[in-house]
């Protein structure tokens, strides 16, 4: 392992990094490699929540623009049904029709 020399630190610094490691029950030392592990290990998160919230940019386009579809194919379909309805009736009617000569 490799290490950190921090230098010309302000005492007051120095006394709250102790007190938080004494809060905790561990080392100065201590505290502080843990401190800088999840510093190293935020930008690697900050980078996945990136990632994760395009993600759900994209799905959440992609919803919508099927939505679209769904309600366009909706009203197309309702269109073919009506005009299907109608043709039936003509064709029922013209049925009738020749039924009576």
């Amino acid at each position: 392992m490799a290490d950190i020399s921090i230098r010309n630190l302000d005492p007051v610094i120095v006394a709250k990094l102790d007190y938080l490691a004494k809060k905790n029950k561990i080392s100065r030392e201590e505290y502080l490699r843990r401190y800088l592990s999840r510093i190293a290990e935020m930008d690697e998160l900050v980078h996945l929540d990136e990632k994760y919230r395009n993600l759900v940019s994209v799905l959440a386009d992609r919803m919508e623009q099927a939505n679209d579809i769904i309600a366009e194919n909706t009203l197309l379909l309702e269109r073919l049904e009506k005009k299907l309805d109608a043709q039936e009736s003509l064709e029922s009617s013209e049925g009738r029709d020749t039924e009576y000569e």
